[in-house]
């Protein structure tokens, strides 16, 4: 039975690539079954612990450095550490996505991390993103594989499509997919949002290459549904990337038709963008509405005035550092190793590795995107090659960062809301070169490449990868040297192999040689960036955690001190935490509980001062401490192991209380669902009700079924003014902006079935009928 359920991910993802495959035989353009084969081995390599052997594609390893989990395993912790976000948030915001839904309620809120906070409006909870819909049928500790391996199969499949039917043949187009479809940014960035931008670009380009092409309803279909996954995808930077490049993309197509022609494919892409967009507005207009309000924001303002006030002073950094910075951002691009790697906990780059290098696409790519930019003669360059070169170089300006582009940002709508100052572009440079190469791979197979270029290329790419490995060392070079150095004679070795290939006339077994090389390079360097962990060490329940599940009332929270049990982990047991680790956390909860929070400006809190009242007022009941950690009144230790202490506070406050409760007055507590607690008041006059609930303006009061007017008390938190009596009180969030998106999405579906549902088939003896009586 154990390896049946362990072999169920494998089987639906199965299902669902041969749905795909099907679909686009019946609707599309076919896909041989060798390529197929091709990526169901490249596949296998990367998801088949996770698919069919039960392991997990979470670094769960960051939990057994902390209490109450440390201690749990001997030996170095499993997994990609790197990736800690994926345990401290997208994983629990998913589990709070997935229990609303199996309680037959909208994601709306989230109760659990600090004093509430939106889930649906927070992007990266990935609510709506139809990828995460295919994998609801299993937990989180499986459905994170299906959710990878898709986010790798749609790329795959769709970069090819794009490519044959941008005049390129089967092979150069399979080694272009597998060149984009193991490329850096997917593979370093697998478990976040921000893959799901890239999983959907091909999908989006092919959607506009198909309405251009051929204009049938399922091609607008298709068009706008990739336009909604790409805004769904749960990262507006990156989906901004993505829609720019399609822009581009569009224009340059747009400008090779006849005029004649150009006013009505530029309305058939605008009203399937439209229709896709709309689809998107339940999730698009709550993070609208939201965003503006966060961390994520005060953050952007506060470097905004910082570059201002650079740009005004004499200290200027000297030419020196700046080339250095743009160095450190460049060199990993093509030497991923080059700075070490900070998997191994040694790494002398910019940031880590999994940003630095997220624009590696493969040795083998490099040298034929380069070889693409030598001047061809007229006519003989492909169908939006020249627009791919003109990103890809783009993108490298963006990254090198040259005096003055992160002041022009700060000053341009829109652009300037980038965190990263847009160093995710390395997102459109992987598909650029992997475009770049797939092009000058067909001339390769067309006979029409100039070997003799190739030589100059290579010697110029093999000289910059030497430069990149040997003359940034770091401070001790003698660190990860056998990695580094190892890396350098495989890129090396990679770049010889296809220099050799190149030199040759193409043939059916050399162009397959090719692909095994590009596919074969690429799985080496990231493949481990996604080690599979054991199934046992998804969110253990050690003996601190039980004792919390049994003793924690849903109107009260816990909270924990220093690195014990960490913001949001709390909340896939189900527990509410007064703390929260979110990019994109409420502004207004920052400032309420900076005097306790040791990190305000970070997306993770650090709280501290347990003594202080402020604990009793957000309703911490339980406080959890490393063994050995004294705490004063009014807290009392009921429970001390040896991976964590326990502390309880009986005076602390409910989620909705009376600030002067006294025998006359009092408050009975009912239900509590995410967006809905319910209670029922004892007044002998009228009386406020405070709250430790936070307010962004959706929460709504009923008081006896009627609407009352809702208020602010001690900062952010809903409070109202009651009525003498027995009132039922009842709190409820209704986010205006998410009944607006329903109905602009329920408009769009009826927009969708207008234009693009098939017209009622009528029968050929309906239609003998129909003759007889005319």
């Amino acid at each position: 039975m154990h390896l049946l359920l362990a072999l169920l991910p494998g089987l639906w993802f199965l299902t669902l690539a041969l749905a795909l495959a099907w679909a686009l035989r019946r609707w599309f353009d076919p896909v041989p079954a060798r390529c197929w084969a091709v990526w169901g081995i490249a596949l296998a390599v990367l998801f088949g612990a996770v698919l069919f052997g039960g392991r997990v594609m979470l670094p769960l390893g960051y939990l057994t450095r902390l209490p109450p989990f440390d201690g749990l395993i001997a030996g170095p912790p499993p997994g990609n550490l790197l990736q800690s976000d994926l345990v401290l948030q997208i994983a629990p915001w998913l589990v709070r996505v997935r229990e609303a839904y199996a309680a037959g309620e909208w994601p709306l809120w989230n109760p659990l991390a600090g004093a509430g906070e939106p889930l649906l409006a927070n992007p990266q909870s990935q609510a709506f993103q139809p990828l995460v819909w295919l994998a609801l049928p299993f937990p989180i500790a499986a459905g994170f594989g299906v959710i990878a391996a898709l986010r790798v199969l749609l790329p795959l499949v769709f970069t090819y499509s794009l490519l044959r039917r941008q005049e390129i043949s089967e092979w150069p187009a399979l080694a272009g997919s597998l060149t984009y479809g193991f490329a850096g940014f997917l593979q370093l960035n697998l478990g976040w949002p921000l893959a799901g931008s890239a999983t959907f670009l091909p999908v989006l380009l092919y959607g506009l290459v198909m309405v251009d092409q051929r204009g049938a309803r399922r091609d607008g279909l298709l068009l706008a549904l990739a336009t909604a996954g790409l805004l769904l995808a749960g990262h507006p930077e990156t989906a901004l990337h993505v829609s720019a490049l399609a822009g581009a993309f569009a224009l340059s197509r747009l400008l090779a038709r006849p005029a004649g022609r150009r006013l009505t494919l530029a309305r058939s892409w605008v009203v399937a963008a439209a229709i896709g967009a709309a689809f998107a507005a339940p999730m698009a207009l709550p993070a609208a509405e939201y965003l503006p309000r966060t961390l994520r924001v005060e953050l952007l303002e506060a470097r905004r005035e910082r570059l201002q006030a650079a740009a005004g002073a004499e200290d200027v950094p000297e030419t020196g550092t700046r080339l250095h910075d743009a160095v450190a951002r460049l060199v990993p691009n093509a030497a991923p190793n080059a700075f070490g790697n900070s998997r191994f906990r040694a790494y002398w780059g910019r940031r880590n590795i999994n940003e630095d290098a997220a624009g590696f696409a493969g040795t083998a790519a490099l040298l034929a995107a380069l070889a693409a930019a030598w001047p061809l003669a007229a006519g003989r360059r492909l169908p939006q090659e020249r627009l791919m070169l003109g990103v890809a170089l783009a993108c490298l300006v963006i990254l090198a960062r040259p005096p003055g582009l992160a002041q022009l940002f700060t000053l341009l709508p829109i652009l300037r809301e980038s965190v990263s100052f847009h160093s995710r572009v390395v997102l459109l440079l992987g598909f650029a070169v992997a475009y770049a190469a797939a092009c000058t791979w067909e001339r390769w197979h067309r006979g029409e490449y100039r070997w003799r270029r190739s030589a100059l290329t290579g010697a110029a790419l093999a000289a910059f990868i030497v430069w990149g490995y040997v003359a940034h060392p770091g401070p001790d070079p003698a660190v990860l040297a056998r990695l580094r150095y190892g890396s350098l004679a495989f890129q090396l070795a990679v770049l010889c192999a296809g220099l050799l290939l190149l030199a040759r006339r193409a043939s059916a077994l050399r162009e397959e040689i090719l692909a095994v090389i590009v596919a074969a390079e690429l799985l080496a360097f990231h493949a481990p960036a996604n080690p599979p962990v054991r199934a046992d060490l998804y969110y253990p329940e050690t003996p601190p955690i039980a004792f919390l599940r049994q003793r924690l009332d849903p109107w009260h929270r816990m909270a924990g001190l220093g690195p014990v049990l960490r913001p949001n982990i709390a909340s896939v047991y189900g527990l509410a935490d007064a703390r929260t680790s979110n990019p994109a956390k409420p502004a207004a909860y920052i400032e309420a509980t900076s005097r306790i929070n040791r990190f305000p400006g970070r997306p993770t809190d650090g709280f501290y001062a347990p003594e202080d009242p402020l604990y009793g007022r957000l309703g911490v009941r339980f406080l959890v401490t490393e063994p050995g950690t004294r705490v004063g009144k009014p807290y009392r230790l009921v429970l001390h192991r040896r991976r964590a202490w326990i502390y309880q506070n009986r005076r602390a406050r409910a989620l909705l209380f009376l600030p002067a409760e006294d025998a006359s007055s009092t408050l009975s507590l009912g239900s509590v669902r995410p967006d809905w607690l319910r209670a029922r008041a004892h007044l002998a006059d009228r009386r406020l009700l405070a709250s430790s609930v936070l307010q962004d303006g959706n929460w709504k009061l009923l008081v006896d079924g009627e609407r009352r007017p809702a208020m602010l008390a001690d900062g952010p938190f809903v409070a109202a003014w009651l009525p003498p009596g027995e009132p039922a009180v009842d709190l409820l969030y209704r986010p205006a902006s998410f009944v607006a998106g329903l109905m602009i999405a329920a408009l769009a579906l009826a927009a969708a079935v207008v234009l693009w549902a098939p017209p009622p088939q009528v029968s050929r003896r309906s239609q003998t009928r129909s003759q007889r009586s005319a």
